[in-house]
């Protein structure tokens, strides 16, 4: 099934056709880009207890935003990278790109 699929279990859920803006996904890592938009197919989002996070390098923590308007927070998502320039230049995800 789809939980096998993308490696969901009880803690986790998947998600698509959310928007990155100003950044894009590769190679299991966030990268800064000129492009203004792009999608994220799919994205797992799992909670992981505090005392069971493994350290695995560099990460950012990204606003989710409803729409391009950006003045209602959803949520912040934890993402590993190796860049550092994301709040310069103001990355977010949006859950759809209609404002």
């Amino acid at each position: 099934g789809i939980n096998a699929e993308y490696g969901l279990d009880s803690n986790s859920f998947g998600i698509s056709g959310l928007k990155l803006m100003g950044a894009r996904h590769e190679g299991g890592k966030l990268k800064v880009t000129e492009d203004i938009m792009s999608d994220l197919v799919y994205t797992k989002i799992s909670w992981i207890r505090i005392c069971d996070v493994k350290e695995v390098g560099k990460k950012i923590t990204l606003p989710v935003y409803l729409n391009n308007m950006r003045t209602i927070l959803v949520e912040t998502l934890d993402f590993p990278t190796d860049e550092d320039k994301f709040y310069q230049r103001g990355v977010a995800i949006l859950c759809t790109s209609l404002s």
